[in-house]
């Protein structure tokens, strides 16, 4: 399975229990990969004068980790109530 569609299934599964995704975490071996889909649909473009970038997937903030992990979390405040 692609890591796109993936994530697209965690994400929908957060929307059904109502509560919204807040961040996807992603390991560098996910990353990469996801980035590779990503560039071959065209879905993504770099620049290689650009030093910084702040990806995101269907507009929720990936945050890179070291570990191999990939999760979407959603917001804390929906999960204490």
């Amino acid at each position: 399975m692609k890591h796109t569609s993936y994530i697209d299934k965690m994400i929908a599964e957060l929307d059904k229990a109502k509560t919204p995704a807040e961040y996807i975490i992603m390991g560098k071996k996910y990353f990469y990969e996801w980035i590779i889909e990503q560039a071959r649909t065209g879905d993504i473009t770099l620049d290689k004068k650009k030093q910084n970038y702040k990806f995101a997937h269907n507009g929720v903030k990936i945050i890179l980790c070291e570990s191999d992990i990939l999760e979407v979390v959603p917001n804390p405040k929906y999960i204490l109530n």
